[in-house]
């Protein structure tokens, strides 16, 4: 049996009726080296051979015939017999693909495929499991095996990171035998094994070819397969980066550091990676070359690092994780961030600041400002902690209701106050702005109504600066080679001006990673 290649990207099309899959086949044009063609989203009545052979002809790639039943995660609800019957007729259309699921394989079949063998087309046995990814993965694999199919399929709900990794080692068990498999892992958190898996041998990856159409949870696009993640380019040898924690669907990064590795020729992919818990995922931290890190696990991930860098000593936490010879080294790129941020300020000599917040964010600006030699004054809705963090810093605190009282060269607003969807907040009324700088670390939107209010007067600072900055500091360490700063702010910009209310990573600091 003559096996396909490799990191093929396939396209799933579930259409209602034959004339939108014919026409979705054409649509695909080169977007995909394989299509899948749902059935089970269609009335049966309307697959006839003719239509079933018309499609096998009008595709310039390979097909794969599904034809799932509802108790495995389909549209079809009709009897074992009539879906054994559609099988033939799938067969007899010589698709390059049939897929099988086992639990119909077994009871219709008796686990003998011999009436479905045409010398053309092979034969995929599928498992499906949209609750969870059992624990006995290689049983299950074993299972699939022995009723001899072409090629083995699993597909699972994954809840924890290590969820991934099992079925990972599956396909490296699977490729080790010379076996062909398809394997991955559903929803958000399984995402990274759409990407992962073709690198270790899995046969393909499913994408939608339109957003709304995915057949799977978590399922993503094949544009954005191929477009953001290259995944026609993953081998071997890629280095693998992301982002780490909980939530990541909305992280800007993916998009920044894909695009850059892209432009300075690096075998490098960068993954978003829900994690709900960090100890099921700390085992795995050396499997990736360098992470992000995001809320919540800026201060957890501190325990599964072999080395802290003084940036992380001084503020208690950690965004960034670089592979060393010595092992895994945190770092907090914030403060570089912060520091190209504020460049202007701190080279014209500012001596005064009023600082809004206490949390992570203030912290990293507390050691930028420190460092400066300014005299800061904290202001926070909470008068134990603005004391404790002043104290910690050698600051003067005050509550943020007093603000007005308080006049400095610069303000900086370390709070999440003004952030989208909350854009029409502000920490401090227009008629109290009267600084030469402001400076707001919400990035999201671009212009915060606190930056818009004190434009008139003051000098303004947005937070795409310093999420520029600290993005840039992460890939450099990561690399040894320069960021291309210009393409990341111009990525950043682009997609948050083409929403009319943009979305980022949580809602709970101003500048998640």
């Amino acid at each position: 049996m003559a096996s396909a290649p490799h990191n093929w990207l396939c396209g799933s099309i579930r259409e209602a009726e034959p004339a939108q899959v014919t026409a979705a086949i054409r649509k695909a044009g080169e977007l995909v080296n394989c299509l899948e063609i749902r059935l089970d989203y269609l009335d049966p009545k309307s697959l006839s051979s003719e239509v079933l052979c018309g499609w096998v002809a009008e595709s310039r790639v390979p097909l794969i015939f599904t034809f799932r039943k509802r108790e495995n995660g389909g549209e079809f609800s009709g009897s074992t017999n009539l879906q054994l019957e559609l099988w033939d007729r799938m067969a007899d259309a010589r698709p390059a693909f049939v897929d099988l699921e086992i639990e119909t394989v077994e009871a219709g079949l008796h686990g003998d495929l011999s009436r479905l063998r045409r010398p053309s087309t092979q034969i995929i046995v599928s498992y499906h499991n949209f609750q969870e990814t059992p624990e006995n993965l290689e049983g299950i694999y074993r299972r699939l095996v022995s009723v001899q199919p072409d090629v083995v399929k699993l597909a699972a709900q994954a809840h924890r990171f290590s969820d991934n990794k099992r079925m990972l080692d599956v396909i490296a068990k699977a490729r080790a035998e010379g076996r062909p498999i398809i394997a991955l892992t559903m929803g958000e958190t399984g995402l990274c094994t759409r990407i992962l898996g073709p690198r270790l041998g899995a046969l393909l990856t499913y994408g939608s070819l339109e957003e709304g159409k995915e057949t799977a949870p978590g399922q993503i696009s094949v544009h954005e397969l191929e477009a953001l993640y290259g995944l026609s380019a993953v081998d071997r040898d890629t280095r693998i980066y992301g982002v780490l924690g909980n939530p990541v669907g909305h992280s800007l990064s993916p998009h920044i550091h894909n695009p850059a590795f892209r432009l300075k020729g690096l075998n490098c992919r960068y993954l978003p990676l829900l994690v709900r818990e960090l100890d099921d995922f700390g085992p795995y931290l050396r499997d990736f070359e360098g992470l992000s890190v995001t809320i919540p696990h800026k201060s957890g991930i501190l325990r599964f690092v072999d080395e802290r860098d003084w940036t992380v000593q001084h503020t208690g936490a950690a965004n960034t994780v670089v592979r060393k010879a010595g092992g895994m080294v945190a770092y907090n790129t914030d403060l570089d961030g912060i520091r190209e941020a504020l460049a202007e300020p701190l080279a014209k000599g500012i001596e005064s600041v009023v600082m809004l917040g206490c949390g992570g964010a203030a912290r990293a600006a507390a050691c930028v400002l420190r460092e400066s030699g300014c005299k800061v004054t904290v202001l926070a809705r909470d008068p134990s902690k603005a004391g404790r963090f002043a104290d910690e810093f050698g600051f003067r605190s005050d509550l943020q209701q007093n603000a007005p009282r308080h006049r400095a060269d610069l303000l900086v607003n370390a709070t999440p106050v003004g952030m989208a969807p909350h854009s029409d907040a502000t920490p401090i009324p227009q008629e109290n702005l009267r600084y030469s700088y402001v400076f707001d670390m919400v990035y999201n939107p671009l212009e915060t109504r606190l930056l818009r209010e004190a434009r008139p007067h003051s000098t303004v600072i947005s937070g795409l600066d310093m999420f520029i900055g600290q993005a840039a500091r992460q890939f450099e360490l990561w690399t040894g080679v320069e960021a291309p700063r210009d393409l990341m702010r111009r990525i950043v910009v682009q997609r948050l001006t083409s929403q009319a209310e943009p979305r980022q990573v949580g809602t709970s600091e101003p500048f998640p990673s």
